[in-house]
């Protein structure tokens, strides 16, 4: 029995102080001035428990709190909820067009401040109590709240889906006021201090006055579609405040904390994200067209490729030292823009690898269906006796369309569509028209390759109602709509994160490398600068997207390659051994 009652867990505190008590008066006890090392916990009285004044305590200097150096529990599982939102609305929203694009990052901006706000709280002031654990399970239901609004989140369409945006508001409200009452509690540990509480109070404040808006904006989705922008606003606004007022006064800085761990870890999930979206398009291959050659191997090894090169080019650089209070406030800033054209960039990889399989699926289904031999024998006889292959062309071309549809179920209308086409391909034959035949015949074609990209999951903004071949003309077209603008955010992410990794391993230098002949080093030109003289070009080639080049790195096998190669160069060049002029 007296094991059990040593290993059983202390109860929990109503509130736990979060202060660290240290001595600083002269001991009565042995006359002299107490000497201890700064990383122990020096005094332990009951009246800190019960927030007494303690006696040898000096509030004149600036309060300790404890510091963690590791990531507690509680913080990765509230990790898990993030990694899960965003998985969930990835999957649920689709990017088809500038429309869905903005919504994606807009959600995204909604969530990842959401995320940062309770994650600057928890690396200086949470202490284990039961009122800290409550305001975790709120946040928590905050994290529920989002998942459930997020696959609404389309402010495109805000008069059908005003009450998903008033509900958002409200979440991120109780959030707020959450956050703020949570600053006041450790405001109130503060308060003996001489000019402690000032900083909590303007936190709190920026909070409480964050809450207020987002009370207010759901009245305003009421007259202003344009209301969501205030999402976007406050949650910089509330950055913005947190970060000049732990720049200000020493109480609340993050100097000792494990921001950097935490906003490495966020990194890291991000990246598993990335990961798990890669899997679920294996997964649709799989299931969809399970056949593997040497292009689409070296399709799928080049988008890990991608993954495995950003993980080492960013933790390879993570410094384990504090490199300045401003300069890594800085670095934690730049992390939203950074995090922003990584799950961008994540996106449209895995995005590549399930448009190079359903085209290449595309392409072998139309070699079927042209059936070169039979056309060219009409083509050559249909002027001297077209009726000798009407009968043998049509019923071949819909019987190779029938095998491709058992393969890949169509929608309800498409083959009534198909049928139609077909009708009018023979009608044409009869008449011996055979320019019109051949336009019947591509807008056959079109049906079937539209039909191959959804069964892959490409959504088409395009029109596929006509009962002609222009129907089949809108739905590619749209499909290939979808593939321009993953291709402008896939390569403009993948320029822009590379710059940023570039500008966060500058802001993690040493001290001593921040002086004016370090700083003209070429070496240091040569190892930094890689990132952006390699970032840039890469993000410029979303310039050249209705272009011929851009339509031929599309239906490659060579896109995802090239990235990969331009990553290799930048990692490869961190670790060179470079001339002794450049040393």
């Amino acid at each position: 029995m007296t094991e059990y009652m040593e290993y059983k867990h202390q109860p929990l505190k109503l509130l736990a102080n979060p202060l660290l008590i240290r001595e600083t008066s002269v001991s009565s006890e042995h006359g002299s001035q107490q000497q201890h090392e700064p990383w122990l916990r020096t005094h332990e009285v009951q009246a800190v428990e019960n927030y007494e004044p303690v006696e040898g305590v000096d509030y004149r200097a600036v309060p300790e709190f404890k510091k963690r150096t590791e990531t507690t529990n509680i913080e990765l599982f509230y990790d898990l909820f993030f990694v899960a939102n965003l998985t969930s609305f990835s999957t649920n929203h689709e990017i088809t067009d500038t429309d869905s694009l903005s919504s994606y990052v807009g959600f995204f901006c909604v969530l990842w401040f959401t995320w940062c706000q309770v994650s600057l709280f928890d690396v200086r002031f949470v202490a284990d109590s039961v009122l800290e654990r409550l305001a975790k399970a709120i946040h928590l239901g905050v994290s529920v709240g989002m998942a459930i609004t997020g696959p609404l989140f389309e402010p495109d369409d805000i008069d059908g889906l005003k009450s998903t945006f008033q509900s958002m508001a409200l979440i991120l409200m109780v959030s707020r006021i959450v956050l703020a009452i949570q600053y006041l509690l450790v405001g109130w540990h503060v308060r003996k201090y001489h000019q402690a509480s000032p900083p909590f109070l303007i936190i709190a404040a920026s909070d409480f006055g964050a809450a207020a808006v987002y009370l207010g904006l759901t009245f305003g989705f009421n007259h202003h579609n344009g209301s969501y922008i205030g999402f976007y606003v406050v949650a910089v606004f509330e950055i913005a405040i947190n970060i000049i007022v732990s720049s200000n006064w020493k109480s609340v800085t993050f100097k000792g904390t494990h921001l950097v761990q935490r906003l490495s870890l966020l990194t890291l999930i991000i990246l598993g994200e990335g990961v798990m979206t890669l899997i679920e398009r294996i997964t649709t291959i799989v299931q969809t067209d399970n056949t593997w050659d040497s292009p689409t191997i070296g399709t799928l090894v080049a988008a890990i490729a991608i993954m495995y090169l950003i993980y080492m080019l960013y933790f390879d650089a993570l410094p384990e030292y504090h490199f300045g209070s401003i300069r890594q406030q800085i670095w934690a800033g730049l992390h939203f823009p950074f995090h922003l054209m990584l799950v961008l960039f994540l996106e449209g990889t895995a995005q590549w690898v399930i448009w190079f399989k359903m085209n290449q699926s595309a392409n072998t289904a139309i070699k079927q269906l042209i059936l070169l031999s039979v056309l060219l024998n009409i083509v050559s006889n249909i002027l001297n006796d077209p009726s000798t292959n009407i009968t043998n062309a049509i019923p071949q071309i819909n019987s190779t369309i029938t095998a491709l549809f058992d393969k890949y179920p169509p929608d309800e209308d498409v083959p009534d569509i198909v049928n139609g086409l077909l009708l009018q391909m023979q009608d044409e034959l009869n008449k011996g028209n055979i320019t019109a035949f051949g336009d019947t015949f591509v807008g056959v074609y079109a049906e079937v390759t539209n039909t191959i990209y959804n069964q892959f999951g490409l959504e088409s903004t395009g029109n596929d109602t006509n009962t002609n071949a222009d129907g089949g003309f809108d739905a590619l077209a749209g499909d290939y709509s979808v593939v321009s603008i993953i291709f402008i955010y896939f390569f403009v992410a993948a320029g822009v994160t590379l710059i940023f990794m570039g500008i966060l391993n500058i802001l993690t230098l040493p001290r001593t490398c921040f002086t004016k002949r370090v700083l003209q080093h070429p070496g240091v030109w040569f190892r930094m600068g890689t990132f952006f003289i390699i970032g840039a070009p890469l993000a410029a080639i979303a310039g050249i997207v209705n272009t011929n080049a851009a339509g031929n790195l599309i239906f490659s096998a060579w896109l995802l390659p090239i990235v990969v190669f331009c990553l290799l160069i930048v990692l490869v060049v961190q670790y060179i051994k470079l001339p002794s002029r450049m040393r």
